[in-house]
């Protein structure tokens, strides 16, 4: 019983240090300061973790959409279908959940969060662009879709907007090039060789216009290594283009693309 008495005894002294010490630490203006950075710290981890989970959704839903593009085949008559119900759930990633993360970001400097927001925004422009290029329409460039991240904020009324970087959008419709890649290899398949010269026309364009950017700023490393990405798209659409020149379409019953491309390092075409 003693030894009992003795903890509590100790427990309350202990307790007592505590409040008087918190006590000492109200009336400190550093500590207070401290407390209001501790504050400022904390909502800003919250609103990130928000941010990437927002993020999160995006980039499966333009995941699921690239691969319902990629179903599109003569053969089943399915590409009208199909490419209105990718439009369907690219507007409404765009209406809904873009819109939340616009709504998150009001009054905060939106780069302080890119890192969490920047796997969204790239994974979606890739997948606009490549259903824009299978609608035969002109790829939206940047200024349109940043005319389409504007929304109405319900309580304040006034109007909020999501800022797309230039950055982002020139990563993500790189990107995009890869999707077109696997399509020229897939018309090439389902016998329509029409298609394998528009995809491989389109590749070589933008990979020439793309060389001609000299670099992006903060984004130096993941610019070169799309390009990269961007040539051996384009080598490969040329090669799936050139079995259908020499073999005809036969080229399209035996292609021949497990060969490996070798692209020499004395190629003209500056630091990439």
């Amino acid at each position: 019983m003693a030894f009992r008495g003795q903890r509590n005894k100790n427990f309350r002294e202990k307790r007592r240090i505590e409040d008087d010490s918190e006590q000492a630490n109200s009336n400190n203006p550093v500590i207070q300061n401290f407390l209001i950075y501790r504050k400022e710290l904390d909502n800003k981890h919250d609103r990130h973790e928000k941010l990437v989970k927002l993020s999160r959704d995006i980039t499966i839903e333009s995941k699921r959409i690239i691969f319902l593009l990629h179903n599109i085949d003569a053969r089943k008559n399915n590409k009208e279908s199909v490419l209105t119900e990718a439009k369907e759930r690219l507007d409404k990633v765009i209406i809904s959940n873009f819109a939340a993360i616009a709504k998150e970001l009001v009054g905060h400097e939106i780069f302080q969060y890119m890192r969490a927001i920047s796997p969204a925004l790239q994974e979606f422009i890739e997948a606009l662009t490549f259903y824009e290029f299978l609608s035969d329409k002109q790829c939206s460039d940047w200024n349109v879709i940043q005319e389409r991240f504007k929304y109405k904020d319900d309580e304040s009324e006034s109007e909020i907007s999501l800022h797309l970087a230039p950055a982002e959008y020139m990563l993500g419709f790189a990107d995009n090039t890869g999707e077109i890649m696997r399509y020229c290899i897939n018309s090439l398949g389902s016998g329509e060789t029409d298609n394998c010269f528009k995809a491989c026309k389109f590749l070589q364009d933008i990979y020439a216009h793309f060389l001609s950017i000299g670099s992006v700023p903060n984004h130096g490393r993941d610019f070169s290594q799309k390009i990269q990405t961007m040539k051996m798209s384009t080598l490969k659409a040329e090669h799936v283009c050139h079995q259908l020149k020499v073999r005809g379409t036969e080229g399209a019953k035996f292609p021949s693309l497990d060969i490996k491309l070798d692209v020499p390092d004395d190629l003209d075409e500056g630091f990439y």
